[in-house]
């Protein structure tokens, strides 16, 4: 009698810590971004900032995909692609510039604020245009 309540009470212990940590894109993961969030990209450089929105969706792994929309100064539209671990986005846009025709891709990191309403952090731009990278910092604010 005794073995089977250690039997029992040890395979309810693994059973309840197989199944209780979310991962990145489950719900109730801390850090998922899902929605529309306000962007800015302030150039290190030169302070010019760039501001419009993304739309990105965390899926089950944390993988994050979407759309950038970025429409002052220039208008540039962008795929988002990425990957949430932990509370770091690591994220990859190319883009195109709709005034002048260039295209370029936004690459970098940034800290995820618990419950997934912004995101702080960097990117280096490779402009075909521009020629050398530019850095830039960003936040994304959801909606």
């Amino acid at each position: 009698m005794r073995r089977q309540w250690i039997g029992l009470a040890l395979a309810a212990t693994l059973s309840t810590a197989c199944a209780g940590t979310p991962v990145p894109g489950d719900e109730g993961y801390a850090f998922n971004l899902n929605g529309e969030y306000a962007a800015e990209f302030v150039t290190q450089a030169d302070g010019m900032a760039f501001t419009g929105t993304l739309t990105v969706g965390t899926a089950r792994g944390g993988e994050l995909s979407g759309t950038m929309a970025l429409r002052d100064p220039f208008t540039i539209d962008g795929d988002v692609e990425g990957l949430i671990e932990g509370s770091l986005l690591t994220m990859t846009v190319p883009y195109a510039i709709v005034e002048n025709g260039c295209t370029g891709v936004a690459s970098g990191t940034g800290e995820i604020a618990e419950g997934g309403g912004s995101v702080t952090g960097e990117v280096e731009i490779m402009d075909e245009c521009e020629g050398a990278p530019i850095a830039a910092d960003f936040t994304l604010t959801r909606q």
